[in-house]
This record gives C-alpha cells, structure tokens and sequence, in this order.
C-alpha cells in the first residue's frame, strides 16, 4: 500500500474492512451459486470469508498495480472500481477453484468451465473490489470550466502559442516560467499572484518555487532525501519538505506513492 500517514489510511481501512466482514456474513448466510444447498453452516461460512479475505487482498494489490499507469488515474472512480474487479478476477477464479476442491472433495473444475467460472467469481469480486477500495480512491476533482473567468485573467499574459494545457508553473524572481504542453514561456507574474487566481482543483503547490497542474502528474518520486514529481512530457518538479504531506494527500487516489 502507499506510504501514507496512518492517520490518513485508519478510517477508510477500517470502513472497508467491516464493509467486508458484512459481505462474509451474508454471503455465509445466503449461500448464493449453491453452496446454502451443497454446504453445511460452518464450512459454507468458512468458504466465503476465505473468499471475501482472499478478494480483498487481491483486489487492494491489483489497485497499486494499476495505479502507476496514467490512462487508470483518468478514470472515473466507478469504472476503476469495476476494472480492479474484472482484473483480481483473475487470480481469484483460480483460488475459487482450489477452495471448492477442498470444500467439496472430488469436485473439480475442467478447464471449458473456467469461463463460466470467472463471471460467476467476477459478480462477487467486483462487489469485493468496490468494498476494499471504494475508501480509497477519492472523487475525482471536477475540471475547471474551459470559460473560467479566471482562467482567461491567467492566460490573460501567457503567449498564444503556448495553449492552455498547463503542466507546471515556476517561480524566478518576480517573473513565472509556464510550462505547457508546447513549450515554455516567461512572463511577469508572482508565483503567489497565480496560485490566487487559478483554480484549486486545477493543481497545487509542491515547492515553494513550482506549482503543478494536478491531471499532468505520473509518479511520485523519492531519490535518496528528496522527493520529485515526474509530470507528463518528461519535466521534473522538486518537492519542497513542507508540502510532502500535502502532495501525498492530493495524490494518494491517481498515482502510486513510494
């Protein structure tokens, strides 16, 4: 899991463990693709908390596995949810498997039934994924209206060719070097002046000298004492010691922490 401060993970963890617990007992109780009918009480229970854990565990390590990758940080949080579901499928159709086998011996799985076998553990898993990882993917910021009256004040004084697609901006003296996806331009404006008049879902300040826009960055990353931010197009933003735990918090939804 990211390196975020326990205080940040201990409610969330703990909603979505209980959230577990709750789907072991009904699934226990309810007995659902026939296991009320082919198992006994204890064994039907022990199964589908063995499931639920087993699925949870997958689906929290196919989460940071994903993370990394920016097309899944640009995706609604629903559609992550399920795609963590449909990926930790994978695995969990093999462990279902082996658990059925033990539960029920001399039942096996012939390998023509395993595409029946992973839709059926695909309509609980992702039940399971949405469960382990619901609290920890946060909403999605919504994207500042491309007619934001602040935004126009902003590009106001940044050269045309440069477009409006920010990725960083960095402070020099009283003057800000813009970092766009064209290019880059200088232009007379305080950092401090800027960071009042662009939105805060746009981006957020991670040094005393950089300002980055959020949706451009693609991993965090820690050399030796420092920390840095890689955005797109390969520019690299230091990260200042008083706004690590800042970044950390904006980002622990959309890129893998270190």
């Amino acid at each position: 899991m990211p390196s975020v401060p326990l205080r940040n993970w201990t409610s969330p963890f703990l909603t979505s463990v209980y959230g577990a617990l709750a789907l072991g007992v009904f699934l226990g109780f309810s007995g659902p693709f026939g296991s009320f009918r082919s198992l006994s009480a204890p064994p039907r229970y022990a199964f589908w908390f063995g499931c639920v854990a087993t699925g949870y565990g997958l689906a929290i390590a196919t989460l940071q596995l994903l993370r990394p990758m920016a097309a899944f940080a640009r995706l609604p949080k629903v559609a992550a949810i399920i795609l963590v579901g449909l990926v930790s499928t994978l695995p969990m159709m093999f462990v279902v498997a082996w658990g059925l086998q033990v539960v029920l011996p001399g039942r096996s799985t012939a390998p023509g039934q395993l595409v029946s076998l992973y839709f059926s553990v695909a309509a609980v898993q992702v039940v399971i994924a949405g469960i382990a990882t619901w609290p920890f993917l946060a909403p999605r910021d919504a994207a500042p209206a491309a007619d934001d009256p602040n935004l126009d004040r902003f590009f106001e004084r940044v050269p045309e060719r440069l477009g409006r697609d920010l990725l960083a901006l960095e402070a020099q003296d009283h003057y800000l070097m813009v970092h766009t996806r064209r290019g880059s331009a200088l232009i007379y404006m305080p950092l401090s002046e800027a960071t009042q008049i662009l939105p805060r879902q746009l981006g957020f300040q991670a040094h005393r000298r950089w300002w980055v826009a959020r949706k451009e960055v693609e991993r965090l990353r820690r050399d030796g004492h420092q920390t840095h931010l890689e955005l797109t197009g390969g520019l690299t933003v230091p990260v200042g010691r008083t706004y690590l735990a800042a970044v950390r918090a904006s980002l622990a939804a959309s890129v893998a922490l270190p």
